[in-house]
């Protein structure tokens, strides 16, 4: 395992074990849900001139110079470079099925799709199948935490930032290109900013109607994540080990009374 695989597991763990103990709620009410509200907004301003004035400003220019062909094609490509990381984590939550079809899509859009610019995949009946290890640590009941907002990459909890670090630890361009050194920056580097311009683009519409609909667009964010996190279902609960013990030695209660 190299240093940046160890860096991000490292990580990872660290942020579960401020979620992982189970109480039966996988999440908090929005009243309990949000104790550092007063950082998260600060961070939540950072993050607004950030997307205003940096990323949409880039994907308004990609939008511009590309068509709406051009974009579905590159949407398409990064989506299907995420195949084996939903196989896996599908694999995770013990359903076998949806992985092999997840493995399935890749294989089929890589190569018949022209590395997934086409979703030839669905011409089969393989359905797209997305999850990550956010929905992997909920099924098995690893409680989602307080609400937070992180830099550049906004809502998120404890259990989401885990679900991240170890998502883009399994990115395969990550372990395709980590042993060349020559071609490992390049590439990654080039990746990311595709992958993350393709997404502000998909998504500035949608922020922006809800910006401009907003009363508070703080609150109206939180929201929007927190519902979109309930969806995610404790399915692997653990076993209770606490023991009843009710001693009985054959004797009825109704049979001590009788020969009082």
């Amino acid at each position: 395992m190299n240093k940046h695989l160890k860096y991000a597991v490292g990580c990872a763990a660290v942020l579960m074990l401020g979620a992982c103990a189970f109480d039966g709620k996988l999440q908090r009410p929005e009243a309990e849900a949000d104790p550092y509200e007063a950082v998260n907004r600060k961070i939540f301003s950072f993050n607004e001139g950030f997307y205003e004035n940096v990323m949409f400003p880039i994907a308004r220019g990609y939008r511009k110079v590309t068509t709406p062909f051009i974009r579905e094609r590159v949407r398409g490509v990064v989506s299907n470079l995420q195949e084996p990381v939903s196989a896996a984590n599908h694999l995770l939550q013990l359903e076998f099925v949806d992985s092999l079809q997840n493995l399935g899509r890749f294989a089929l859009n890589s190569t018949l799709g022209l590395g997934g610019m086409f979703d030839v995949a669905q011409g089969w009946k393989l359905e797209p199948k997305k999850t990550g290890f956010n929905e992997t640590m909920a099924s098995w009941c690893v409680a989602e935490g307080p609400y937070l907002v992180v830099p550049f990459l906004g809502a998120s909890s404890p259990r989401g930032v885990a679900g991240t670090l170890v998502d883009a630890a399994a990115d395969p361009v990550y372990w395709v290109t980590y042993q060349d050194a020559n071609i490992r920056d390049k590439i990654r580097y080039s990746y990311s900013a595709v992958k993350y311009t393709a997404v502000a683009e998909a998504y500035m519409d949608i922020y922006d109607d809800l910006k401009r609909n907003s009363v508070d667009f703080y609150s109206t964010m939180r929201s929007a994540y927190q519902q979109n996190q309930s969806k995610y279902k404790c399915r692997f609960a653990p076993a209770d080990d606490s023991q009843s013990y009710d001693f009985d030695f054959g004797v009825e209660d109704e049979d001590m009374t009788d020969s009082e």
